[in-house]
């Protein structure tokens, strides 16, 4: 699997049918990504963390922290996998599938894998002169804090977990049993569920729906 930033909606996706699964916006594999001043300009100001969240999605990771910042809402995954190609010998022998992380790799760290003479073997890079093996490990991420909102577009780029979901991408926002919906305009919905302090989150997101909604009626 091959993730894809999508310039229309900023999320990391696997394409289908060269277009984004999302926002069904066309991907072109040759345009190149947005710049951190691009995605800081959608984004924006970091206002305040709305809580840990769990979001309802298959492959990603889906434990993180939520924020709402002047541009949408950003979510912030708990922890991060590396993936990295290391000498064959340096290699502790692991239970995890290879295949696992490649599913994980972005297309971006795909990019910057260059393979010597072009030869690849699932789990094993035959280079000139040593085999090469995929090592993944897991990192927490460091929250960002109140003043670091500009944190945020370097997140985005270099972590596929990250995703930023803008307001003009929201076409409903409302509460449901377990936590809140977001609806996108093709009828595709966002499913949070807080982890935290249900009523400090709660008041939270309804403060941000009310926002929306009178940033549409104006």
């Amino acid at each position: 699997m091959a993730l894809v930033l999508c310039q229309q909606c900023l999320s990391w996706v696997e394409p289908i049918a060269e277009q984004c699964p999302q926002c069904d916006y066309p991907i072109d594999l040759r345009t190149a990504d947005p710049t951190l001043d691009e995605l800081a300009a959608a984004i924006g100001p970091l206002i305040s963390r709305i809580g840990p969240v769990r979001i309802l999605r298959a492959t990603l990771p889906d434990r993180g922290f939520l924020y709402a910042t002047a541009g949408g809402l950003f979510f912030v995954p708990q922890s991060v996998e590396r993936v990295r190609l290391v000498p064959a010998e340096h290699v502790p022998h692991s239970p995890r599938s290879v295949l696992f992380g490649l599913a994980r790799m972005s297309l971006r760290i795909l990019r910057q894998a260059a393979l010597t003479e072009g030869e690849m073997a699932i789990g094993t890079w035959h280079a000139y002169r040593s085999p090469m093996r995929v090592e993944v490990s897991k990192h927490e991420l460091p929250l960002p804090g109140p003043d670091e909102g500009g944190r945020l577009p370097g997140l985005l780029m270099d972590n596929p977990g990250a995703f930023f979901f803008s307001r003009r991408s929201i076409r409903t926002i409302r509460r449901t049993f377990s936590g809140w919906a977001l609806m996108r305009p093709n009828n595709l919905a966002l499913r949070i569920k807080p982890l935290g302090d249900r009523e400090t989150f709660h008041s939270r997101m309804a403060a941000f729906a009310d926002e929306l909604r009178e940033a549409v009626c104006r």
